[in-house]
Order: structure tokens, then C-alpha cells, then sequence
């Protein structure tokens, strides 16, 4: 009777380690998506945080499962418009951190066995120009002596890219991301070529400015909102308890 019942146990045990084992790996992915549901936007968001969210998300292991590429699109969400509220903040390096500057790149220097770790916001002839070499002379160095290494892209590009690479994502999504990106390019640029300053600046310029004015302006800010965020984190959710329901935001299989 006694062995009749350990058998018992240890069945029933087996059965739920079964049934729970493919639900193992999204249990992080869910706990991360409570966490962003938790967020007060835009305010509690920079890029340490975002790195944070996807440093989660790899440590899952869950890269096979849907869960895994719409929480990648979440933050890819946050990210931008972190990086649009920084834009239309006029905080054009720190948008421009999020965009296209390099997170780490790494000089390597033939006639030094390790590396430098290029700081991110100085130019190489500002770090390895320590001399009285003249410009020729030094980019002479920098093209037979210096290879640069990119170890971790701008964040926004590095996520997007992961995404068009999954096959995962539908082509629809990857459009519109694509072009908030862009949006997020175009405003860097316009506002450096008004030569705003800083917000402040920024402000008091479209006080004195006409309304024709105001509205052009307007038209060339990010402004974006969290619309796909909060619907990507729905997404989750779903997938993960019905993964039989279809899903938008995926190529369907």
C-alpha cells in the first residue's frame, strides 16, 4: 500500500513537471511584463534601464517562444519613445545615445596587445592624439594602426535589428518601427539645424513664434505615444495563456 502511494507521487510529480516545464522560461518574461506595466512613462526610463529589461529577457532562455520577440518589441517601445521625449526635449546627444553612438566600441591598436575602450561621447583623435601630429599625419596612423571594434551598438538599432533576424515579427510592425526611427533622425536634425540650445531656448522661441510657425515645428517632433506598448504587453499575456490565438504582431505560422 505504501509503495502503491510513493508510486502515485512520484507519477502525479512527473505530470506536473511536465505540464509546467514549457511554461518555465516565460515565467520571467511575464514578471518582466508586470514590471513595464508598472512603469510611469516617460519619466522612469533612460537607457541603464532599458539595457536592465533586456539583459532580463536574454537571461530567460526563452528565445523559441513568441513571449520572447513580442517583450523584445515592448522594450524596443520603450526605447523609442525615450529616445522621441529626449528628441523633443532638445536633449539631441543623449537621443542621438539611443539612435546611432555605440554603447562600447573597442580600439585595437597594432603595437599594443589590449584594446581601449573608446569613450563613448570623444573623438578617437581626441583620445590617441596626444602628440603635435598634424591632422595628414594622424589619420595616416588611424588607417594603418587602428582598428575600431563595435562590441555593443546604439540600442535601438541593436533591437530592431534582432527583431528583422528573428523572422518573428510581422513586416507591418518592423515598417512603422522603422520609421519612427527615422522620425526620431528627422527631429535630431531639424532641431540642430534651428540651433536650439536647450529646452528652455526652445520654449521661448515658440512663444514669439507665429502659429504657422509653431505647427511646422510640431509637425517635425517625435510625439509619440505608448500605444504599441501597452498593446505588446496585452499581446504577452495572451499568448502565453491561449498560444493558439493569433497574434498582430507576429508572421503567422
Amino acid at each position: 500500500m505504501e509503495s502503491a502511494a510513493q508510486n502515485y507521487l512520484i507519477r502525479t510529480h512527473s505530470s506536473f513537471n511536465l505540464q509546467r516545464a514549457p511554461y518555465v522560461e516565460s515565467d520571467s518574461v511575464l514578471l518582466l511584463n508586470e514590471e513595464l506595466d508598472n512603469l510611469r512613462l516617460p519619466h522612469e526610463i533612460n537607457e541603464p534601464s532599458i539595457e536592465r529589461f533586456l539583459k532580463i529577457l536574454e537571461d530567460s532562455g526563452a528565445s523559441d517562444l513568441s513571449c520572447y520577440w513580442l517583450m523584445m518589441a515592448r522594450i524596443f517601445e520603450l526605447a523609442l519613445i525615450c529616445a522621441g521625449q529626449y528628441a523633443d526635449n532638445c536633449e539631441l546627444s543623449t537621443a542621438g545615445d539611443l539612435l546611432v553612438n555605440p554603447r562600447k566600441v573597442l580600439v585595437h591598436r597594432k603595437d599594443h596587445p589590449n584594446p581601449l575602450v573608446k569613450h563613448r561621447h570623444t573623438r578617437i583623435s581626441e583620445e590617441l592624439n596626444k602628440g603635435d601630429w598634424c591632422k595628414q599625419d594622424f589619420l595616416i596612423y588611424l588607417k594603418n594602426k587602428i582598428a575600431l571594434e563595435i562590441v555593443k551598438p546604439a540600442i535601438l538599432p541593436f533591437l530592431f535589428e534582432q527583431m528583422q533576424q528573428s523572422r518573428m515579427m510581422a513586416a507591418w510592425y518592423l515598417n512603422k518601427a522603422g520609421e519612427r526611427m527615422k522620425k526620431i533622425a528627422d527631429t535630431i536634425g531639424f532641431l540642430a539645424a534651428w540651433s536650439v540650445s536647450s529646452f528652455e531656448d526652445f520654449h521661448k522661441r515658440l512663444q514669439t513664434a507665429s502659429p504657422k510657425t509653431c505647427a511646422f515645428v510640431s509637425d517635425h517632433l517625435c510625439r509619440f505615444d505608448d500605444q504599441y506598448f501597452k498593446q505588446l504587453g496585452q499581446e504577452i499575456q495572451i499568448v502565453i495563456d491561449k498560444p493558439e490565438v493569433s497574434c498582430e504582431f507576429l508572421v503567422h505560422q
